[in-house]
């Protein structure tokens, strides 16, 4: 079984880059959008006529192709539950930094603005599970082409950080998407446009994995919507307590936080140490926990495997996003949605849904300390960073927020 990480690289095809010219005369830049945590959908594909079959025996043996496990809640109807589990669920390679499916299982992307537009195809699931749609729309009637000089980047949300190193991995795919698109367009820079996790894999890429020369050449701008730089306690309350992650209930407790627990992409997004200080997340009868007390947390809950990875992708300051990127950076983000943050609980187990959730402002997703993070980098370096909060615009919501999509536009289609 190939590692995910490798599947994406060989499958993300992009056409040629043909078109560059505004119906006006005028210069469009590429442009590739990025998507986020659960932002890219995810398809797999298995075989258990040779593998160990899964526990459930009526589970189909063998796929006929490939089929779209993320989002479809098809796949969470009585009787298929654990069949999605057994085909989503991932499994660490400390030593490889591999996230790897159960054997016999196969799983990739869906590659193209096509698959970036919503992440469930059912067009009565859209209004809740809409992506780029919007933006993608307004950026071609401005004159781009969809899969030439406007490009898909998703990326699978579930892989922890330490993955997107590895050779053949997203940090090298997304070298060289940036790379082909500049020398298609007859060396235009490129304007990336990000939401939500995907502006934390750009911000470590462009900090880890390129250098200064590199992003001067081939960087026009970063367009941060909803960044979450660092971390947020939705995440943790996610993997620690059984919930929906707000799912339809269909879906069932047990079996969402039984696949998140095994995610390192969800463990990376836990509130930063390093920034958080005293600030309490979680707390018991016992006492209190702030970010530097997850692990405790982790340890109480008998989560081993997310402990693991906390150690592996948190604990350690290289897979930080806080540091300034050194390009020029629209950072944009709502703000004074009540964001449940802190979480009391009336046991040290924290399996139990806690008695009280206490709300602070951010994106209904993101705590705001996490969201305005950028605002650091103005002093940090010395490419200029425009720092936009709009009121009462949610995590998702500010994808279809009107002045956000113009500004897009304008900033795509503006030389500079």
């Amino acid at each position: 079984m190939k590692p995910l990480w490798a599947l994406a690289a060989a499958c993300c095809i992009f056409a040629p880059l043909v078109a560059n010219k505004r119906p006006d005369g005028g210069q469009l830049k590429p442009v590739i959008l990025v998507t986020s945590l659960a932002g890219a959908q995810i398809y797999a594909k298995w075989n258990f006529t040779s593998a160990p079959f899964p526990e459930h025996w009526y589970c189909f043996k063998e796929s006929c192709c490939w089929h779209q496990v993320w989002m479809n809640l098809d796949w969470f109807a009585p009787f298929q539950k654990s069949c999605w589990l057994s085909l989503v669920k991932l499994y660490r390679n400390s030593s490889s930094h591999t996230y790897n499916s159960i054997e016999g299982v196969t799983t990739g992307v869906g590659n193209g603005t096509e698959n970036i537009r919503f992440v469930d195809k059912d067009p009565l699931l859209h209004n809740d599970t809409y992506v780029y749609d919007q933006i993608i729309d307004a950026l071609v009637a401005a004159g781009y082409t969809e899969n030439d000089n406007l490009i898909a980047f998703p990326f699978d949300w579930r892989i922890g950080p330490d993955a997107y190193f590895n050779p053949g991995g997203y940090f090298e795919l997304f070298q060289s998407t940036i790379e082909s698109a500049f020398v298609r367009s007859g060396s235009k820079k490129i304007l990336i446009v990000g939401e939500s996790m995907g502006n934390a894999l750009t911000n470590l890429f462009l900090n880890q994995f390129v250098d200064q020369p590199w992003k001067d050449k081939y960087i026009d701008a970063w367009i941060s919507m909803s960044g979450i730089y660092a971390g947020a306690g939705i995440p943790l309350y996610s993997t620690v307590t059984l919930n929906t992650y707000s799912l339809p209930s269909i879906v069932g407790k047990e079996t969402i936080t039984s696949a998140l627990r095994t995610f390192g992409g969800i463990v990376w997004l836990f509130p930063d140490p390093g920034y958080w200080g005293d600030y309490v997340f979680m707390s018991t009868p016992a006492g209190n926990y702030t970010a530097k007390d997850v692990p405790s947390v982790l340890q109480k809950a008998n989560l081993t495997v997310s402990l693991e990875m906390y150690n592996a992708v948190v604990a350690p300051e290289r897979y930080s996003v806080r540091a300034a990127p050194n390009v020029t950076v629209y950072c944009w983000h709502g703000t004074d949605v009540p964001t449940r943050n802190y979480f009391e609980y009336d046991n040290d187990s924290f399996q139990n849904d806690p008695t009280t959730v206490y709300n602070v402002s951010g994106d209904g997703s993101v705590p705001l300390g996490s969201l305005e993070v950028c605002k650091n980098w103005t002093a940090a370096q010395s490419y200029p960073v425009y720092y936009k909060s709009l009121p009462n615009v949610t995590h998702q919501g500010i994808l279809h927020e009107a002045t956000v999509i113009d500004d897009i536009v304008a900033l795509a289609t503006t030389q500079t």
